[in-house]
């Protein structure tokens, strides 16, 4: 990233690595994705992965055709947020 970052800033001034850290990865307890609205907020849809550089362009295509048209693509009822409401 640094690289490509380096290509297009002004100037192309040197660029360090001061630090860097790395987050645990979440992934939800039957290891499936999840896609689709919150239940307790609406409009508010989300969508992550273990496979996110693979599927997101179909999870995403997906979604936004949800958000846009107002029906639930069965493709993705099996991966709704709401499995984890009880």
């Amino acid at each position: 990233l640094r690289e490509e970052a380096w290509k297009v800033l002004e100037g192309n001034p040197t660029l360090a690595l001061e630090s860097h850290h790395m987050g645990p990865k979440p992934i939800p307890a039957d290891g499936e994705p999840v896609i689709g609205q919150l239940t307790d907020i609406p409009r508010y849809h989300v969508v992550f992965s273990h496979s996110g550089a693979t599927l997101g362009l179909v999870t995403g295509e997906l979604l936004a055709g949800e958000i846009v048209s107002g029906t639930p693509h069965p493709l993705l009822e099996p991966f709704r947020p709401s499995r984890f409401d009880n």
